[in-house]
């Protein structure tokens, strides 16, 4: 059985899609090796979500994975640790949706 013919389960995963506006500051981290969430699906929800009017940041990490991309010491760390400063600072994050390549 697959999601597309389980009709109860893909309407109890559609519940769980996070398609309204967020009003708090999102950053969004993608490992371009992940094999698990596929940076094509991130990128397309990332789309979606800007033309929504959704302010983001998307940041894309070139070999990492879903096991590796939060690990300390990688390349995601500095760049979310500054990023959550600026938060708890009150800087405001940056208009509209940006994205970065690490």
């Amino acid at each position: 059985m697959t999601i597309e013919t389980n009709k109860a389960l893909a309407a109890r995963l559609a519940l769980n899609v996070p398609d309204h506006a967020i009003a708090a500051p999102l950053v969004i981290a993608q490992g371009l090796a992940d094999t698990v969430v596929r940076s094509a699906v991130t990128l397309a929800y990332v789309e979606e979500r800007c033309a929504a009017g959704q302010r983001l940041e998307y940041w894309t990490f070139d070999g990492l994975d879903h096991g590796s991309i939060d690990q300390p010491g990688t390349r995601l760390a500095d760049p979310l640790i500054t990023w959550t400063k600026s938060r708890f600072s009150s800087d405001p994050p940056p208009g509209g949706c940006t994205r970065r390549s690490f």
